[in-house]
């Protein structure tokens, strides 16, 4: 009942040259695109790049999370790795969305600009709430979640492409009438789940960003 795209990037056997450029060109992309913000681009390396989740001052930190590089410590537990070198820049597709940042990151050391080494990136943003009818409803959810669709297509021509997961289908099925659907049926799911929770608890135990919708009570009656 949430809809989220997320997405990994790869690039192998690549210089630090290779991989701006790929970077560089989905940021010129981004800028012809009406996002409601696109941050410089950031570029790291060495101990600047390592992610301390107590900084919570850090104005990267967010990228650097995005960075991180998950290894198997155990059968059942998984740690991560911060990297090395970082190239990246965040966006705010629009009102309601998260922030979806791009980039790359190597978790090798780099000793030489020729050097070339293994890139990866994750990435995910949650469009569903840019849905609230105060920040334009369903328009500003198609804009946002076709907007970054459109980078990740982009991202795919430049070859970084490793992984998309779309929970519209969109991404598969690139049927703009199912994805508007979907995200009525979504708010409608929510809006009576969250509402069915509140009313077996106390109001304020229970907070969800479909509340601020000024059309709750229709969804949730809608979905009852």
């Amino acid at each position: 009942m949430r809809l989220v795209i997320s997405y990994q990037f790869e690039l192998k056997s690549a210089t630090v040259e290779q991989a701006r450029s790929k970077i560089v060109a989905l940021r010129n992309l981004a800028s012809k695109l009406p996002f409601a913000t696109i941050d410089e681009l950031v570029e790291l390396e060495g101990k600047d790049c390592k992610f301390d989740e107590e900084d919570i001052y850090d104005p990267n930190i967010f990228l650097k999370l995005r960075a991180l590089k998950p290894i198997q410590i155990a059968d059942d537990g998984f740690s991560a790795i911060s990297s090395k070198y970082m190239i990246a820049f965040d966006t705010l597709p629009g009102e309601g969305a998260e922030t979806a940042a791009f980039g790359l990151a190597t978790h090798s050391e780099i000793t030489e600009i020729t050097q070339e080494e293994d890139w990866i990136w994750q990435g995910f943003c949650k469009t569903q709430y840019a849905s609230n009818p105060e920040y334009g409803g369903i328009n500003n959810f198609l804009k946002c979640h076709l907007m970054l669709v459109k980078m990740l297509d982009e991202a795919q021509k430049l070859g970084i492409v490793h992984k998309v997961s779309d929970d519209s289908g969109y991404w598969e099925k690139r049927d703009v009438r199912e994805l508007a659907y979907t995200i009525h049926h979504n708010n409608v799911l929510m809006a009576a789940l969250t509402g069915q929770l509140r009313d077996g608890l106390n109001a304020g135990e229970v907070k969800a960003p479909i509340f601020e919708y000024p059309n709750f009570e229709y969804l949730e009656t809608e979905g009852s």
